[in-house]
């Protein structure tokens, strides 16, 4: 995995303006790395402060973890790793010894590492139904589409895919495992391209996917969870960014942003990215960047 590009931070100039523009900078600073990656905004953020700041650098993936220890060798005695869930940012900071943190930033996309390298991401491999970002969690997409009844599998690929016709796509599951179980994600793959329109087949199977990869790792109600808490560990004037790619995360984040009493918003209308980064970095087409200020 040295040689592997694990992936390209999305929005970092922008990440950078609005994370630590408000900052004296040369000043020993903590922030918080919620999703560490490939240690981008991590790398970012120690290369534009002081000596003394140092980064809390969480991610449930191990690999991204070892990878970002390698990438950030440089700056070991300014680093804390956590292999974690986001959501538990609290106990995590106490944890550390922290009092509270200067700024927060995650980014909710998938990694090209995951995408092209781990078990069920994605839908072009023929993989293992895994999705999990945590191996050492045992719920599994394959799981999920032999067990889950007919109305949870609904549930899941409605409101997480927003599939047009997710009734008859859980329906087709259903009658699918009755008679062999979803082992591999071209097992899934096969059975939908029977279905869906070949025109809609690529957006539909992204949805789907989606969908599942969500419910594996609980991914909005951990969202909900950090974006709660993260007001608690801020100090006056830190703020915390969220970049997100799709709109079930970027409507939870304009809504917890704008409710939460202790946060200003910053970012009125999300930011994008411009075309000169798409050309680069296609990723970067779906993000959204929102940030808010601790009062």
């Amino acid at each position: 995995m040295d040689d592997f590009f694990y992936h390209e931070p999305v929005l970092l100039d922008k990440v950078k303006e609005l994370l630590l523009t408000n900052k004296d900078t040369s000043e020993s600073k903590l922030y918080a790395d919620c999703t560490l990656g490939g240690g981008g905004y991590t790398k970012m953020i120690l290369e534009a402060a002081s000596p003394g700041t140092k980064v809390i650098c969480i991610d449930k993936d191990d690999n991204a973890i070892e990878y970002s220890k390698k990438q950030l060798g440089a700056f070991t005695d300014r680093l804390v790793f956590f292999r974690g869930n986001f959501a538990d940012i609290k106990q995590i900071a106490c944890t550390f010894g922290a009092g509270k943190v200067s700024g927060i930033v995650m980014d909710l996309g998938l990694s090209s590492y995951q995408i092209e390298s781990e078990e069920g991401f994605s839908y072009q491999r023929d993989t293992a139904l895994d999705m999990r970002a945590d191996r050492q969690q045992e719920l599994t997409a394959a799981s999920i589409l032999n067990n889950y009844n007919e109305e949870q599998l609904f549930h899941i690929i409605d409101d997480f895919g927003e599939l047009r016709y997710s009734r008859q796509v859980t329906r087709d599951i259903v009658s699918y495992r009755n008679t062999k179980k979803f082992e591999t994600t071209f097992d899934l793959v096969e059975l939908l391209k029977i279905k869906i329109p070949p025109r809609y087949l690529k957006g539909d199977l992204s949805k789907v996917f989606q969908a599942l990869r969500i419910e594996v790792n609980n991914e909005l109600a951990n969202l909900e969870k950090v974006l709660d808490d993260s007001p608690y560990i801020l100090e006056k004037g830190g703020r915390v960014i969220v970049v997100s790619y799709h709109s079930l995360e970027d409507r939870i984040v304009k809504h917890k942003f704008r409710s939460n009493k202790e946060l200003k918003v910053i970012t009125k209308k999300p930011v994008e990215a411009e075309d000169v980064e798409i050309t680069k970095n296609v990723r970067s087409r779906s993000a959204k960047l929102r940030a808010a200020e601790k009062l």
